[in-house]
């Protein structure tokens, strides 16, 4: 437990050395990048559209859409953590605050479903996706509406759906063209 709570800690300690109004803005950019999966649901619509990927989109698609269902439907209620922002309501806001639980976080479990899946696919737009999928946890943090812990168990789900949905369209694949 006391693991969990230095871990927990370092990030907003970290962030509250450093924090601007430049740095806020920017955050603020990131975390609406990933509101309702706006950035990653047109990355698929992008595969789909693409011949050479569509077979990578549908997996995104899938994985995105079962991360999105299990997280906040399932792990959220079962595990209900409360934000750090509920936690602590003196803390001033620069988004709205949410009103479900924190653990995992969702923003950066549908980022890693689709960012891990473009990164198999392609290594040239794989890397910019994790790593916009990275600050965009990040930016959760800094916010205030996740714990360091939740962004990694979004890390962790998210990609573990990705490689799962990947592994199977492109094992699929493999065992229809023998």
């Amino acid at each position: 437990m006391a693991l969990i709570t230095a871990i927990d800690s370092f990030l907003p300690w970290l962030f509250s050395q450093i924090r601007n109004p430049i740095l806020d803005s920017v955050m603020v950019a990131l975390s609406f990048l990933g509101d309702g999966g706006i950035i990653w649901i047109a990355a698929i619509v992008a595969m789909l559209i693409s011949k050479k990927y569509r077979r990578a989109g549908v997996a995104a698609a899938i994985s995105l859409l079962l991360c999105f269902v299990l997280g906040n439907f399932v792990i959220k209620p079962l595990v209900g953590r409360i934000r750090p922002c509920n936690a602590n309501p003196l803390l001033e806001l620069l988004i709205e605050r949410p009103d479900d639980f924190s653990f995992p976080s969702m923003h950066t479990a549908t980022a890693f479903s689709v960012a891990v899946i473009i990164l198999l696919q392609s290594r040239a737009l794989g890397i910019p996706a994790i790593i916009l999928a990275f600050f965009v946890a990040l930016s959760r943090v800094y916010l205030h509406v996740h714990y360091t812990t939740d962004i990694l168990a979004g890390m962790f789900f998210g990609s573990l759906f990705a490689l799962a949905f990947y592994c199977v369209f492109f094992k699929i694949k493999k065992v229809n063209n023998s």
